[in-house]
């Protein structure tokens, strides 16, 4: 898995890649196939340190959100794993982010950041659909900058590559139809850029073939670990002021 995550190549060849390692001779995947794969693939960022920004250790609870998605079917087929997959289940959205730094660690963007004011945009674009004409460059999107009466949590379409005609005109559409909704309406209504899931007082674990390795208490990844954590549960319990990051992939 930590290879695949790293190669160059389609994403969703790489969603149909993982599948293919658990499903069984009818090409098809129980929750506790699913379950297997999840939990090797949560490894990842269990190693840095970052867990509980995805949503923790125990997978039981992206398992569930996959099958209520396809309806509690005994089995799922590729296609719906990668339907599922599309919304970037918070236990797995690393993969595409992952494969989106990539994507746009080159791409230069036919448009002028209005607060840094650099032209053209290297690397991700993040374009208002609140206001028309406003692009932010990476760095400025990061740290937080604004101007031009834009709040951080006005709605922000990500890209990777640089944009189409088709996507010019969707955008433009949104901006629109945004003019006519208040200050209110985003504060009110913020989304997530991924699909989370719930982590509290879940059901048992099922059954992984090994146990998750255990970190020391007194090591650095295992305190920011906890740290992420509470933060997570104030974000939970406070409201998230993120911006819509609806991210185009290529």
């Amino acid at each position: 898995i930590g290879l695949m995550s790293l190669s160059k190549g389609l994403l969703e060849e790489k969603y149909r890649y993982l599948f293919k390692e658990v499903a069984g001779p009818t090409e098809m995947c129980d929750q506790r196939q699913l379950g297997l794969l999840l939990h090797d693939a949560i490894q990842i960022p269990r190693q840095l340190g970052e867990v509980a920004a995805f949503g923790g250790s125990n997978i039981e609870p992206s398992v569930r959100s996959c099958f209520q998605q396809n309806n509690n079917k005994p089995e799922i087929s590729v296609k719906e794993f990668i339907d599922w997959m599309r919304l970037e289940p918070q236990s797995m959205v690393w993969l595409p982010v992952l494969h989106r730094v990539a994507a746009a660690e080159t791409a230069k963007h036919q448009a002028k950041c209005n607060i840094c004011k650099e032209c053209p945009i290297v690397g991700f674009r993040y374009r208002s659909l609140k206001h028309f004409n406003y692009d932010v460059c990476q760095s400025c999107f990061f740290s937080g900058r604004t101007a031009k009466g834009h709040k951080l949590h006005y709605p922000m379409v990500e890209y990777c590559i640089p944009t189409t005609s088709g996507e010019d005109v969707r955008d433009f559409t949104k901006v629109l139809k945004n003019k006519f909704r208040s200050k209110k309406y985003f504060a009110k209504h913020p989304r997530l850029g991924y699909l989370p899931v719930q982590t509290v007082l879940e059901g048992d674990n099922l059954e992984t073939p090994s146990q998750s390795p255990q970190l020391f208490h007194d090591d650095t990844h295992s305190r920011i670990e906890q740290y992420a954590t509470r933060l997570a549960q104030m974000e939970r319990t406070n409201g998230s002021f993120l911006t819509d990051s609806s991210s185009t992939t290529g």
